[in-house]
């Protein structure tokens, strides 16, 4: 199933002193106010499609097992933590992606 938002790589760029967010065919996905922090949230905004489909990728991998606990990290809380800004990310119908 394809998803719901503009596919392809998303490009961060700075058009008439302002960040906005690109699609691979010029499409405005966002255009960013001007603050302290718009450079890096134009960057945040412009790699989510890649990073959902690379955590989509490792939960898929890890299946319905939790990663085990190294110490620091609960490897439950963070497959749990996962699954969750997918199913955000996706509005929780589209998980898995297909």
């Amino acid at each position: 199933m394809k998803p719901k938002y503009t596919s392809g790589t998303w490009k961060a760029l700075v058009e008439g002193g302002r960040w906005k967010v690109r699609s691979s065919d010029n499409s405005m996905i966002a255009s960013i106010e001007k603050n302290s922090q718009d450079e890096a949230n134009a960057r945040l905004i412009a790699a989510s499609p890649m990073m959902l489909e690379a955590l989509s990728g490792l939960v898929q991998l890890i299946g319905e097992e939790d990663l085990p606990d190294n110490g620091e990290l609960s490897g439950a809380a963070i497959c749990d933590l996962a699954r969750s800004a997918i199913a955000l990310a996706v509005g929780n119908e589209n998980w898995p992606l297909s």
